[in-house]
């Protein structure tokens, strides 16, 4: 098992075993195919994204979860090549946005309507 492998399957495990802590919602997390990242969005109905900084290399496809309703993940900075659009549209519990990040570079995403209570997150793509 590489570095890659382990950091998967420990993050996963982390995961899982912390899904059932979210305070009054019903998501669950499922194990993630390989070359994917989990972020929870507002875990235990707080204003955060969980990472809130994340380094993965290219190729990698990044899961947001919802974990409580209305927020959004919308770029606040991304590189020019990239064609990441977010998802502006404020969702409830359980939904998922997806996107692989193939364009190396600094990423910086924000939930719009709770932008100043700190809700931002950050992504580093590096080279394979």
């Amino acid at each position: 098992m590489d570095r890659r492998q382990f950091l998967r399957t420990a993050g996963v495990g982390a995961v899982a075993a912390l899904a059932g802590c979210a305070g009054g919602t019903n998501v669950t997390v499922t194990s993630l195919p390989p070359e994917t990242t989990l972020i929870e969005v507002s875990p235990d109905g707080g204003y955060a994204f969980s990472p809130d900084t994340l380094t993965i290399e290219a190729g990698t496809t990044v899961i947001w979860k919802w974990f409580d309703g209305g927020h959004n993940v919308v770029p606040d900075g991304i590189p020019a090549e990239s064609d990441w659009a977010g998802h502006e549209e404020w969702e409830d519990a359980g939904f998922e946005h997806q996107h692989t990040f193939t364009v190396p570079g600094e990423y910086h995403y924000v939930c719009t309507p709770h932008e100043n209570m700190g809700m931002v997150g950050d992504i580093t793509v590096v080279e394979e």
